[in-house]
């Protein structure tokens, strides 16, 4: 798993979930789905490239389809991940 934050040293707790009630976990290779963002009201879809927060916790950096871009978010309610198979 690639990580991009430092990890805290000994005695320091993890940070809480940057986005509450989220719960959302990931790691490099899973996809990024957002249900229904933008003006289409079509759903937004990624492959998660890296991973900045502890134990998979958000942000992310991902590679977005259909735009050949990438972007680093914390995603919000409406987002989940779905784990890769391979």
């Amino acid at each position: 798993m690639t990580v991009l934050a430092a990890i805290p040293g000994p005695g320091r707790r993890p940070a809480p979930d940057p986005v509450p009630g989220t719960g959302l976990r990931a790691e490099p290779g899973d996809t990024l789905v957002i249900d229904g963002t933008g003006m289409s009201g079509l759903p937004r879809i990624g492959t998660i490239i890296a991973v900045a927060g502890q134990d998979g916790r958000p942000p992310y950096l991902v590679r977005w389809t259909g735009g050949d871009y990438e972007s680093r978010i914390s995603p919000g309610p409406g987002a989940r991940v779905e784990k890769h198979r391979g």
